[in-house]
């Protein structure tokens, strides 16, 4: 990956997945040139707060949300972080997180129920999710990989159904962003492999990310399209988690994203 760009809304901490600090996220940014950013953890701001103050950083926070049974996830940009409603949300969707983890250990094969949510905390997370419990499932030699357990017991294909938990509708998560003040962009769009489904999903919200991981070329064509049609705001982020061939701003588009910036950038 060559291309880089100054600009990155889609980066995580170990506060919920990812495995740098803030501070060392704060670095990474700093020595790829990004000039405005956003920490996105998983339904926390609390890296966020941990970097409040730092150059060209932009509220945000990725939230989880349901639709049909799956999880969509929505990148909230230019969010007041004090706002009582999302404050609500973000907590009780934490909270809803320990729930349906509890429900997925309980679908692993009889010698690995044993576990519980606790056990999948790591003491710097305050958002738990399933690479939390993937890295346990690693740890105790249930699979040789991360992607080995998704692949096996807990990739999407096992978590869209009605019989787990839901998270916050869709249309819901969108209307407590805009509550607060910010923009709803819908995050990694290849995850949901073809142009109809994230049409379905892009026209409840404000932006969608045009570039980001999996994005193979017909459908990062067809989600630049798709935004100019429905005049959505473009954004672009790296989903970083830890640092490797990926970097911030490694998959470009800052042109693109020239609108949201005016829009965030006040």
């Amino acid at each position: 990956m060559t291309v880089v760009a100054t600009v990155d809304f889609h980066l995580h901490t170990q506060r919920s997945d990812g495995a740098l600090t803030s501070s060392e996220l704060r670095a990474a940014v700093v020595a790829a040139g990004i000039q405005h950013w956003s920490v996105t953890d998983h339904d926390t701001l609390a890296a966020w707060r941990e970097l409040a103050g730092s150059p060209g950083l932009i509220p945000g926070v990725e939230i989880t949300a349901g639709h049909l049974g799956r999880e969509v996830h929505v990148v909230a940009l230019g969010i007041d972080p004090e706002h009582a409603g999302l404050t609500a949300l973000l907590t009780g969707i934490r909270a809803q997180r320990r729930v349906r983890l509890a429900a997925l250990i309980a679908r692993l094969p009889e010698r690995h129920r044993h576990l519980t949510p606790d056990d999948c905390a790591d003491g710097q997370a305050e958002t738990l999710g399933r690479n939390h419990l993937a890295r346990v499932l690693v740890a105790a030699g249930a699979a040789r990989t991360i992607s080995d357990v998704f692949r096996r017991w807990l990739g999407d294909e096992y978590t869209v159904d009605s019989d787990l938990p839901a998270f916050p509708p869709l249309a819901e998560v969108v209307a407590v962003i805009r509550a607060a003040g910010g923009v709803a962009i819908l995050a990694h769009p290849g995850v949901y492999g073809a142009l109809p489904l994230v049409r379905e999903l892009a026209s409840q919200c404000d932006g969608l990310e045009v570039r980001a991981p999996g994005l193979e070329p017909t459908l990062r064509d067809g989600c630049e399209a798709l935004a100019k049609e429905l005049d959505l705001f473009m954004s672009v982020g790296s989903d970083l988690h830890f640092l490797g061939q990926r970097k911030p701003g490694c998959y470009g588009g800052e042109a693109l994203a020239a609108r949201l910036v005016a829009r965030l950038v006040r």
